[in-house]
């Protein structure tokens, strides 16, 4: 019998972390059996034809009070981020490690797949296995960081010491018989790690010890003559942005868009405008052949799409990691940011206007999606039985 694989996702909203974890489980094949614990089950169906199991699982839970009582500062690292997360309480630690090392147990599994999901890799340090974090570069350091960077200049306030977290963390593990780690980075220490990037767009280029697995899969079509549409994506809560949607229904332009964050209504809406309302994602080649400019969140896995394509992009940041991955992608290519002191609609609908009709950004998207090619496009299926065949033997 093939070996178990467990593929798991611990927090986190968007769709990519699904979609990630499905093209390890197709790329595995009849190699392994998957089983997949989300801790969100609204793309769970995308996932589950590959996969003996998927289930809902143990959950990250933000909790901003010790912020909130520091003035609210932004997220000054990932150290941070996993502060938010509660990795300064041993006790949390403990409960959410226990369920993943249950799991473990009951499924049999050899190997841990990762995606935003470190308690699961603390299991199977604990569990003696392997484990592989999986995503992209923001939300896969390296290990052996003495502390993690800060991710934007202008958020320097840490309001979480790493002394802290680490001394959570181990004494979590200390509760399990595990050896203590020497570094908070090394959670992700358990047998790698395959982050899904490129060196422009990582905020740890030049700290790696592996290299960047390609975000693309080479069996997409390169950039030819771009189309006429704009394609809107809006995965969450875009839409509550009530000057972002009268803008863009304004706008009567040809427009496709994918809404699974949206409610009927406002679904309606866009429909009503005229432009078409897809009801379920849209096949990365079609959007390549039919759009001329994407509109999204500054998602990574959107801004290499666009990139890739040679597209002309407009990013809405909706937090930290989509402004991050944004600002990095309008340093290599055309995206537009649209930022939260832009509230009128007219303001907006100008620049959407006018990145659509840009004739020379469109040219100069698509010398850098020539230019990175070799960086964005991979056989992403060999990649991932080559680094991860071994690991189940």
């Amino acid at each position: 019998m093939a070996p178990r694989v467990l593929l798991a996702w611990e927090g986190g909203a968007g769709r990519g972390h699904v979609v990630t974890l499905k093209v390890i489980a197709e790329a595995l094949g009849t190699a392994a059996i998957c089983d997949a614990a989300l801790c969100r089950m609204e793309h769970a169906a995308e996932i589950a034809p590959f996969c003996d199991g998927v289930f809902a699982g143990a959950r990250l839970w933000p909790n901003r009070a010790r912020r909130e009582a520091m003035g609210n500062p932004h997220t000054a690292t990932w150290g941070d981020f996993l502060g938010d997360l509660n990795f300064w309480d041993p006790q949390f630690l403990i409960t959410q490690i226990g369920w993943w090392l249950e799991v473990i147990r009951a499924r049999k599994s050899r190997l841990v797949v990762a995606d935003f999901a470190p308690c699961a890799q603390l299991a199977a340090l604990i569990a003696g296995m392997p484990s592989i974090a999986v995503g992209t570069g923001y939300s896969v350091p390296p290990s052996g960081l003495e502390r993690f960077p800060l991710l934007l200049p202008e958020y320097a306030i840490s309001i979480y010491d790493e002394g802290e977290l680490l001394d959570a963390v181990n004494r979590a593990l200390r509760h399990f018989g595990s050896a203590p780690l020497q570094h908070v980075s090394d959670i992700y220490s358990g047998g790698g790690a395959m982050p899904r990037t490129i060196a422009g767009l990582d905020p740890y280029d030049g700290m790696r010890a592996a290299p960047l697995l390609p975000p693309l899969n080479e069996k997409l079509p390169r950039p030819g003559r771009s189309g006429n549409e704009i394609f809107v994506y809006f995965s969450t809560s875009e839409t509550e942005n009530e000057a972002l949607v009268d803008a863009v229904l304004g706008l009567g332009l040809p427009m496709r868009a994918f809404l699974p964050g949206a409610d009927g209504e406002t679904k309606a809406r866009f429909a009503s405008a005229g432009i078409v309302v897809e009801p379920a994602p849209v096949p990365v080649e079609d959007i390549g052949r039919r759009t001329r400019l994407m509109i999204h969140s500054g998602q990574h896995g959107s801004l290499c799409l666009g990139l890739g394509m040679g597209l002309g992009q407009i990013a809405i940041p909706q937090h930290l990691e989509h402004l991050f991955h944004a600002r990095k992608a309008a340093a290599l290519a055309p995206v537009s940011i649209i930022g939260p002191s832009m509230k009128n609609a007219d303001d907006i609908a100008g620049l959407i206007e006018a990145a659509y009709n840009d004739d020379a950004a469109s040219s100069h998207a698509r010398g850098v999606a020539m230019r990175l090619g070799d960086e964005l496009f991979g056989d992403i299926g060999a990649i991932t039985r080559e680094r991860l065949l071994p690991l189940m033997s």
